[in-house]
């Protein structure tokens, strides 16, 4: 809902806040324009001043994006259309609140209070602009409410910013009707209850525990505005687009699948590992190399390996990777001085000289390997290995003191913390009950990263890969919905049985169902049944009831037929498939649009292909299939209509073909047929009750 038209895009704070980004971090005039775009979009949904209501909003940012500049320009456009006061709660952890707080009073030339005012605070001047920056914290935002009440603003209108709200705003207690609810989520509903004219505006790039909230629930957003980053922004959609690529024999130039390793009893360093660190060291020198040939200052560069979330386990690896490092710098300085590798021991020979055919990859031309090794030995002792957790009270620097800095860690290596130039990440954190928006918060290689691009490599197993891309399809499927309709989507769709959207303590039990189709996308078995003693007499079935079909042709019919087609005496999904494509939860999608008055009973059937060459895909490690429709077909595919559900089924010629390895990335001899289900175009999803 749009409540202001006529806003003041050129105000004074947005001229002087506009001058300090370019100024003093170095945002273009261009990005700060697609910054200001989101703030405008943000603020013609809040409320205009002086309107008595609350109206709740979310901002739907991308991991490491840069929200916070959104943040501060929202706060200064809405200074620039008659708004006065401000509230932002951020994270308790205090190396964050500070960072947040720091930059807050930098960026905008407004009355900026921090806790450690709230008690001592005596300013009466109205007509000054405040914003008052807390922690969530139980004893902290008391304070802060009382200091709201003593400045008078229960009739004046107040923003207020709640950071990273899915994390610690909500009550963790929801579904425990005899126990009081959590504290935080207690002293934030306090602190809006003394404003009568209140926007509350929640920001995350997690946001399924918010859209999740039941509708009587204090903290469900009534808009969602999803922020656009920079083109300049690296994230899922570059990290794991070959997952999803038609071009069976395409790699990824970054993603290294990897080994699980169990840090228990590990008395050196796996090679996975050692190989990570190396080609750290290296990529490290050749991006210095090649902006000193370019004239450019050379950065300081970071590390991750974020495995465990055991503290033993960051001990362990903490004092495993300082040992090769000191090594390595032994062996390789030995070679220098030889200006040959020949001397080195045959495994730091094989490590070098492997990570630097696999940096040539990315960069196409290098510095000779004598060059590249010189620097390494010339800059490696600015080195800092860092073990971050609760136990060492060590954190993530905001600019790197050293040359190379390598963090190991858990818990502290996700939301909030930015890794400046991080160039490797090693993640091999597991869980049994993975949550896609736990897990996304570990993406801290995602960001603002093109300049290091090159060398930019992920080091994880195979079964972690594909839940990162499996969550980076969720992501996409909840941030198009949001964005086409401004409106929170009830169900959050889930790419795999095994994920969870978020943490169940913060979701009402009794409305919640965690199974899901979205409007407007497409569905198939990513590993489809073809095994012909499953298939039985299915493939002569199905093509008697698909004769009179010609290929490529709309053809519309109504969704019995379809539900026909996809009778549960079929199998389509193989037991061992992933993703959402689950036979009978598809089939009830259907049936329940069906029953929609809507859409009348109407859908759309094609016939893609009778004979299919399509094989399993290399990125799925050939356990699956990338994509079924082919390019090149438009959106929606083959122009059916939005407005109802469409079926396109695909026969595979289901030829054996093995790769060079053996491994068969073909099927059983024997063709068979695979659906792809689009749901009609609208702002709902399904959850279907399995059981």
């Amino acid at each position: 809902m749009i409540r202001q038209t006529s806003i003041n895009t050129n105000g004074n704070s947005i001229i002087n806040l506009r001058d300090y980004l370019q100024r003093e971090e170095g945002i273009s005039s261009a990005d700060f324009e697609n910054i200001l775009r989101d703030a405008i979009d943000i603020f013609q949904r809040c409320l205009p001043p002086q309107q008595q209501e609350l109206v709740k909003g979310l901002i739907y940012g991308y991991v490491q994006s840069g929200k916070t500049a959104v943040l501060i320009t929202t706060i200064a456009l809405a200074a620039d259309n008659g708004y006065r006061n401000f509230i932002v709660l951020t994270s308790d952890i205090v190396d964050l609140y500070e960072q947040t707080l720091t930059r807050i009073k930098k960026s905008l030339n407004f009355e900026v209070l921090g806790k450690k005012d709230f008690n001592r605070y005596s300013g009466v001047d109205v007509h000054s602009i405040r914003v008052l920056v807390s922690s969530k914290n139980s004893k902290i935002l008391p304070k802060l409410a009382n200091l709201v009440q003593d400045l008078e603003w229960k009739d004046e209108s107040t923003i207020i910013i709640d950071d990273e709200a899915d994390q610690a705003s909500l009550n963790t207690n929801i579904n425990k009707p005899d126990t009081s609810a959590s504290k935080i989520y207690t002293e934030i509903l306090n602190l809006r209850n003394r404003l009568r004219s209140c926007t509350y505006l929640q920001t995350t790039a997690t946001p399924q525990a918010l859209l999740l909230q039941d509708k009587k629930s204090e903290f469900r957003p009534n808009f969602v505005v999803s922020t656009t980053p920079s083109d300049a922004y690296i994230g899922g959609n570059h990290f794991f687009k070959y997952f999803f690529s038609d071009d069976l024999d395409a790699s990824d130039p970054h993603i290294r699948i990897i080994s699980t390793i169990n840090p228990i009893g590990l008395d050196s360093l796996p090679d996975s590992v050692a190989i990570s660190v190396v080609t750290f060291f290296l990529g490290a020198a050749i991006l210095r190399l090649n902006n000193l040939k370019l004239g450019n200052t050379p950065k300081k560069y970071t590390y991750l390996l974020h495995t465990s979330f055991k503290q033993n386990d960051h001990s362990l690896m903490y004092r495993l990777v300082d040992e090769f490092r000191n090594q390595f710098v032994i062996e390789l300085t030995l070679a220098n001085d030889r200006n040959s590798l020949e001397s080195m021991p045959s495994k730091f020979k094989a490590f070098v000289e492997r990570s630097y055919e696999d940096l040539r990859d990315s960069f196409g031309s290098l510095p000779s390997l004598q060059d590249v090794i010189r620097e390494v030995v010339d800059k490696i002792a600015s080195t800092e290995v860092i073990e971050a957790n609760s136990t060492t009270k060590d954190g993530v620097k905001p600019e790197p003191d050293r040359q190379h800095t390598l963090y190991i860690g858990g818990t502290k290596m996700s939301r909030g913390v930015t890794f400046k130039n991080l160039l490797i990440t090693y993640y091999g954190r597991d869980s049994q009950k993975p949550q896609i928006d736990t897990v996304l918060q570990h993406a801290r290689m995602y960001g603002y990263r093109q300049a290091e691009l090159n060398a930019i490599r992920i080091y994880l197993p195979q079964h972690l890969a594909n839940r990162f891309a499996d969550i980076h399809v969720s992501d996409n499927a909840m941030r198009e919905k949001c964005s086409v309709t401004h409106e929170v989507i009830p169900i959050i769709p889930l790419p795999n049985k095994n994920l969870k959207p978020t943490r169940s303590n913060v979701l009402n039990e009794n409305t919640v169902d965690t199974r899901s189709y979205v409007g407007g996308q497409q569905y198939f078995p990513l590993l489809p049944v073809s095994d012909p003693d499953i298939l039985g007499n299915q493939t002569d079935q199905i093509d008697n009831l698909l004769n009179i079909y010609e290929e490529r042709e709309v053809y519309s019919i109504d969704i019995e037929l379809i539900l026909w087609i996809l009778d549960d005496k079929f199998k389509f999904a193989d037991d061992n498939s992933t993703g959402t494509w689950k036979d009978e939860l598809i089939r009830q999608a259907l049936l329940a649009v069906k029953n929609m008055p809507d859409y009348e009973d109407q859908a759309s059937l094609v016939i893609v292909n009778r004979n299919a060459l399509l094989r399993k895909n290399k990125s799925r490690d050939f356990k699956g299939i990338g994509s079924v429709l082919p390019s090149k077909i438009g959106n929606p595919p083959f122009g059916v209509p939005t407005s109802c559900p469409a079926l396109f089924m695909t026969k595979v010629d289901g030829r054996r073909e093995f790769t060079l390895s053996g491994v068969n990335r073909g099927w059983h001899d024997y063709p068979f047929w695979i659906p792809v289900v689009r749901f009609p175009d609208g702002n709902y999803a399904f959850s279907v009750n399995f059981s």
